[in-house]
This record gives C-alpha cells, structure tokens and sequence, in this order.
C-alpha cells in the first residue's frame, strides 16, 4: 500500500497548488454550454490564458504573498513547479511572485483524456455510451478511451511528484484542476471538483494553524478562491479516506 503518512517527510510545511487561470478553453466549453456552435483553433497544450485569466492569477498572487509568504515569515518558495501546458506557464507568471526559476514537471500535466477530449457531453454519451456511463457512475475510476483515470493513472503521477520534492520545505505548483482533486485524494483532502475554480489555491501544511507547532507531516489544509473572498480561509484536518495501491 501506498505509505501516505510518510510520503512527504518531515522537512515539509508548506504545499501550494494553483490551478491556471481562466484560458481560450474554458471559454469554448461556456459557449458549448449555451448551446453555441464552437471548434477548438489549438492544441489544447497550448491554448492561452484570457485577460480574465491573467487577473485571477494576479489575485492568487496576492493572496499568496499575504497570507502564506508574508504570514509565515517567507521570503519565497524553496521549489516552484509548473506543468508543461502554456496556460499553466502563463498563469505562474501571471501570480507575480518572487521566484528565481520555475521548474517544469510534466508529473503536473494535465490529465489526458483521450479521444473524448474536446467532445460535448452529448457526443461523448453517444459515441461512447459505456465510457460515458462509468464516468458519472464511477468518476474516481473512469478510463477515458486512450486516457487516464484520477485513479490510479493521475494519483501516481502526483505520488511520483510528492516523492521528487521531498526534503523540499516549502514548495508552490501550478496546475489543473483534476491533478488537484487527484492529489487530495491523496493527501486527505475530499474537493468537488465543480469547487476548484480558476485560480483555485489548495493549501497544505504540517505546521498547526492553532499553535505554530510543527507536525512531522502534512496534516492542515485550506482551499481558497481568492476572486471570491480575501479572507485567509478556513482550516480542515486531513482525512484520508481512500486507500491507494501503488502497484495498481
């Protein structure tokens, strides 16, 4: 089994994932939603951020250096990682945060969904009625035709990615939104996906919100949409729900 408990260790306090601001498509699937007729342009890969996008992320900035960096005594982020999608790499930017180098890990790609990406619902249920079952059966497990499931395909990618930054303090990560809901399942932590907006921050951390105490391991987590509130946020213990097989 996966050792959960231990996968961080101790020298871990502070874990930040971001999820990219909004981008061309997002906007194409809010259109589809009205009932407009639209094409995908691009590779999804690199699809750009919108000006609305920009601002979020410039928002989350700010939360950041308020309420992690500055509040905890921080100059900066010993580790800064991005995913390999432009609007990931626009969007850590856009946080206008002092750091030195962001490091691209393809562990925080975006989870491939095979050859429904880019399919309306309505063309997913009918070209693959079986896929499109399981998905609003069994999301957690669904297999996307030639794609991943959250589980186990995308929580090994992020169990791969906690044990590359190990013995790293504090670390920031930008990303999209099922590899976040994939790494609370594995860090404790049960999100609604439909919850983790643009410019989402998830906010792990080992040292107690109460005291200041350090704990040997990732136990406090805090999600923040900073275009809805500027308030720190409300702190929950993590509960690990799910057992994960690492050889699965």
């Amino acid at each position: 089994m996966l050792p959960i408990n231990g996968l961080m260790g101790e020298a871990m306090q502070h874990l930040v994932l971001v999820r990219h601001g909004e981008d061309e498509g997002d906007l194409r699937r809010a259109a589809w939603k009205r009932g407009e007729p639209v094409t995908a342009t691009k590779i999804r890969k690199l699809e750009e951020i919108t000006a609305g996008g920009v601002e979020q992320s410039h928002r989350a900035g700010l939360w950041i250096q308020e309420h992690i960096l500055a509040a905890y005594g921080l100059a900066a982020f010993d580790g800064c990682y991005v995913s390999s999608a432009l609007r990931s790499e626009q969007s850590a930017v856009a946080l206008d945060l002092a750091v030195a180098v962001w490091q691209e890990d393809h562990n925080l790609d975006e989870r491939n969904r095979g050859t429904i990406r880019g399919l309306r619902p309505e063309q997913h249920e009918t070209l693959y009625p079986s896929s499109f079952e399981q998905m609003k059966n069994n999301p957690l497990h669904w297999l996307p035709p030639g794609g991943e499931s959250l589980v186990p395909d995308v929580t090994r990618r992020v169990c791969q990615f906690m044990e590359n930054i190990e013995g790293t303090r504090t670390v920031l990560a930008e990303t999209h939104r099922d590899w976040i809901w994939a790494a609370g399942i594995v860090l404790g932590f049960t999100v609604d996906t439909d919850h983790i907006h643009n410019g989402q921050i998830i906010h792990f951390t080992s040292i107690d919100p109460s005291t200041g105490q350090q704990a040997p391991e990732l136990l406090w987590v805090r999600s923040i949409d900073p275009m809805a509130t500027d308030g720190p946020g409300e702190w929950r213990t993590v509960q690990h729900t799910i057992e994960l097989d690492a050889a699965a």
